[in-house]
Parts: C-alpha cells; sequence; structure tokens
C-alpha cells in the first residue's frame, strides 16, 4: 500500500497548531509588559492566569493534533 507523506490536510492542522502557539505567545507577551512595567492589577493578574493556562492547553491540544496527524502518514513514531 503506497502512503502519503504530506497532504493538504497537513498544513491546515500545522496552521491551526501555530496560530494557537501565536494567539499564547501573544497573551504571554502581554501579561510580562504589564509585569515589567510594574503596572498589573490583582484582576489583570487574575485574568492573564486564568486566560494563559487556558491558551496553553488549546495550543497543547493543537500541537498534539499536528503531531497525530503526521504520525498517521508515517512521518512520526507513535508516542
Amino acid at each position: 500500500m503506497l502512503q502519503t507523506i504530506i497532504c493538504l490536510g497537513c498544513g491546515r492542522v500545522l496552521d491551526q497548531a501555530s496560530n494557537a502557539i501565536r494567539r499564547h505567545a501573544k497573551l504571554m507577551n502581554t501579561a510580562l509588559g504589564y509585569v515589567r512595567k510594574g503596572v498589573a492589577t490583582e484582576e489583570q493578574i487574575s485574568y492573564f492566569g486564568s486566560r494563559l493556562v487556558e491558551s496553553f492547553n488549546e495550543a497543547q491540544t493543537a500541537w498534539d493534533a499536528y503531531r497525530e496527524h503526521l504520525t498517521e502518514h508515517g512521518l512520526l513514531p507513535r508516542p
């Protein structure tokens, strides 16, 4: 059986993972900016704390989907 090494779905899944990681990085950099300036309020700290966990989990889920997609193509071994 001939196995497809890559497909158009590879790009779609990679884009989803990359975008999720960029969203997390943007949020983290915004939070770090407040911390560096020393202007973060308790409310902002609470918001960023919960939102950073959420965005990290979204990025991890998207990255896991990308890894699984590449595994299905035989490019990566099963973890």
